[in-house]
């Protein structure tokens, strides 16, 4: 018994093989022309002046927010507002657990800190706009 293919009697054999081809055509312009265009990411990196610690608001996720009395940048949170760490990148808990103490330590003894941080001039004004990546006490 011979069996039947189904085809689209609307379309020729052609007009499949053109559509095939065309698929794996940009398929691969997709694949390959992608390889060579560069990615950036969209954060910048900068450098505060002294600024003093505002507030410091943690959730049930763990995820530090912090805010200075003086502007940091017009990209971030109210133009003062960042994240302690980067949350998209891998966690090392020693080391957020230091940044963390030295913020601590510095709204305790009302001292002011510099930062290094980066941020998002695409994403303004949002939670998610900056993170601190370096600080330290300001003699």
């Amino acid at each position: 018994m011979k069996r039947k293919m189904l085809v689209n009697p609307w379309m020729s054999p052609r007009a499949v093989g053109v559509r095939t081809s065309f698929l794996v055509r940009m398929i691969g312009l997709l694949v390959l022309g992608n390889a060579s265009v560069p990615c950036f990411a969209a954060y910048v990196r900068a450098s505060s002046a002294d600024v003093e610690v505002n507030d410091i608001y943690a959730n049930e996720w763990g995820a530090p927010f912090m805010t200075f009395k003086s502007v940091i940048n017009s990209a971030c949170h109210g133009g003062n507002g960042l994240y302690l760490y980067n949350l998209e990148a891998t966690p090392n808990v020693q080391l957020r657990n230091n940044k963390m103490a030295i913020v601590l330590m510095a709204k305790a003894t009302n001292r002011k800190v510099r930062l290094d941080y980066f941020y998002d001039s695409t994403i303004v004004n949002s939670w998610s706009s900056c993170y601190i990546h370096g600080i330290t006490l300001v003699p």
